[in-house]
């Protein structure tokens, strides 16, 4: 995606790939299967990126993913 133009949000803003995706098997959080891709215009808005609350989504099971979450100003 880069190649394109695109740079992963959650990666810029934290700095390391953040898991994202609870294993069926085992249970671990440890890949990151989901991205936010902008392109540089959007990108210099980026104020902020992360995740939902891996203790809600998780712990009460509403996905097996969790929520990019990404706030843009003006």
């Amino acid at each position: 995606m880069e190649s394109i133009g695109f740079t992963e949000c959650l990666l810029r803003r934290q700095g390391v790939l953040t898991p994202t995706f609870k294993n069926p098997r085992g249970g671990k959080v440890i890949h990151q299967m989901d991205h936010l891709f902008v392109n540089s215009a959007l990108l210099e808005s980026l104020v902020s990126c992360g995740t939902g609350s891996p203790e809600r989504v998780f712990g009460e099971s509403m996905s097996d993913h969790l929520p990019i979450v990404a706030d843009f100003g003006d």
